[in-house]
């Protein structure tokens, strides 16, 4: 099915089917085509007929004009392997608009560049076995990178490996197994890679630590150490999406709830983490699929969740979230003093930030700075200032007057 969401956050039209009738389907991948228009790819039977060219369980594409209002069933199958059927389908597009996919079954993982189905499927990982691959592509070197997750003897964890356009090493994630690489946590969904918008490195989103997660991190294909995003026991489902400007948004779920939160523009800190709220008037009882679009602003997430009895995707859109400092945080009430806020977006300064505190508006200058004297004799307590700008989540912070 096929749904269009406005920039707004609001659903455009009804769904369209963009495939119907077919005895099985894996999940599918959708990409933008370069006159402007959707190509989806899947893999899958549709009919047991032998005659019948989808029957090969191989793997199939259908496209149509942005709008999603008319899918036309492209010809014939792309790949040479019947198996892709039994995996659901990561695809990428090269600079030279050339579309790359991979998909993983139990005595391969395999990936093909391009859709004529002459060109010979490319094969990775043959040791059982390799799951949820995804690919992501250098903006910087054109490089198209792969990456899944394995849990072979001794290989367990998640893996990149650059397949176009020439092959390179395969590399270890750090900290996605244990040290001796025996054991891991499998992911649930496609591996969370992706490459930035005009802006070099193919990163990976993942959690760290094992038994249960610790830690959600943030690494680059090729890099020696992470990032650490989060310190977030328990955090499950996560994943990646490119941001404007090189950013990127890293999203995760953790105790049925989800978190979001993006990257500066050099992709090496992150701001303010913002929780979505769950379905409206809904409590969700359990998240299964966590997935963000953040190529313009703001983030599209969507989640695959049960609320009550009722199990569906749903989607809302989140703003960057705004981080504010204080200096001091405390103030002597006797003596008065003036204290200084910082407005900041994952470190950078955002300049006409509204602040409030204690009844009283500040604006944050060009450094995100803004300035509230208290008084001698001041009303000992907490306040707290709370920052607000259009096209971000509020931030706030406490200060304490003793």
């Amino acid at each position: 099915m096929h749904t269009a969401i406005g920039a707004d956050g609001r659903i455009v039209g009804a769904p369209v089917a963009a495939l119907g009738g077919w005895a099985s389907l894996d999940n599918p991948d959708l990409t933008a085509t370069k006159d402007g228009g959707l190509r989806l790819f899947f893999a899958g039977l549709r009919s047991t007929e032998t005659r019948d060219p989808y029957s090969s369980g191989s793997l199939f594409s259908a496209t149509a004009p942005a709008s999603g209002a008319t899918w036309t069933l492209e010809k014939g199958a792309h790949a040479q392997s019947n198996s892709v059927y039994a995996s659901p389908v990561g695809t990428a597009v090269m600079r030279d608009e050339t579309p790359v996919a991979a998909w993983a079954t139990s005595f391969a993982l395999q990936a093909h560049i391009g859709l004529n189905p002459k060109t010979p499927d490319l094969k990775f990982q043959t040791s059982c076995c390799a799951y949820q691959p995804d690919l992501g592509i250098d903006a910087g070197s054109g490089e198209a990178v792969l990456g899944w997750f394995s849990n072979a003897t001794k290989e367990s964890g998640l893996y990149t490996q650059t397949i176009a356009p020439t092959a390179g090493e395969k590399q270890f994630v750090p900290g996605s197994a244990t040290p001796d690489r025996n054991s891991s946590i499998s992911i649930d969904q496609r591996m969370a890679i992706t490459g930035r918008i005009g802006a070099p490195g193919v990163y990976v989103a993942y959690g760290a630590g094992y038994p249960t997660y610790k830690t959600v991190n943030l690494w680059r294909h090729g890099s020696s150490a992470p990032i650490v995003v989060a310190n977030a026991p328990g955090a499950r489902l996560v994943n990646i999406s490119a941001g404007p400007e090189g950013r990127l948004w890293v999203m995760w779920q953790r105790s049925g709830r989800a978190y979001a939160t993006r990257s500066n523009r050099d992709a090496t800190r992150f701001g303010a983490i913002v929780e979505a709220a769950p379905p409206a008037g809904k409590a969700s009882s359990g998240i299964f699929k966590v997935k963000g679009e953040g190529s313009v602003w703001p983030l599209d997430l969507f989640l695959a969740c049960q609320s009550g009895n009722e199990l569906a995707t749903y989607h809302t859109q989140v703003f960057p979230g705004l981080s504010v400092g204080v200096t001091p945080k405390t103030v002597t009430a006797a003596q008065g003093g003036t204290v200084t806020f910082e407005v900041t977006d994952a470190g950078d300064p955002v300049a006409g930030a509204s602040i409030s505190v204690a009844g009283k508006p500040l604006t944050a200058d060009a450094k995100g700075h803004a300035s509230l004297p208290l008084a001698k004799a001041s009303k000992p307590g907490p306040l707290t200032a709370t920052a607000t700008k259009s096209g971000y989540t509020p931030g706030s912070i406490r200060i304490v007057v003793k």
